[in-house]
């Protein structure tokens, strides 16, 4: 099973609510630098394999972050990309996809 994580685009309305979400994830070190190079990190070589994340109410997200959206999106796909990290990303708008182990 993989381990998943849900993000609720309704609560994540900025950066720091977006690093704030990823800290909450159990599997998430102490050490999390709140940095695009420290989220990379953790999705490729951190987290469990695989990793499926389902950002539902992401048109909010985007709304309220403008540009930083596009940005962590960017990073998301990027660790998605990366061969080695078994990081799977799912943007719905919705409440739809699996059942979280842990809602953030």
């Amino acid at each position: 099973m993989a381990h998943q994580v849900r993000l609720d685009g309704r609560k994540v309305l900025s950066r720091a609510d977006f690093y704030a979400a990823i800290e909450a994830v159990e599997a998430t070190p102490d050490w999390f630098g709140r940095n695009l190079d420290a989220l990379f990190d953790v999705l490729v070589a951190i987290w469990p394999k695989p990793t499926v994340m389902v950002w539902s109410h992401a048109a909010i997200s985007a709304e309220a972050m403008a540009g930083d959206f596009d940005i962590l999106l960017g990073v998301l796909r990027d660790a998605e990309n990366e061969p080695r990290s078994g990081f799977s990303l799912r943007v719905v708008e919705d409440d739809a996809g699996p059942d979280p182990m842990g809602v953030v």
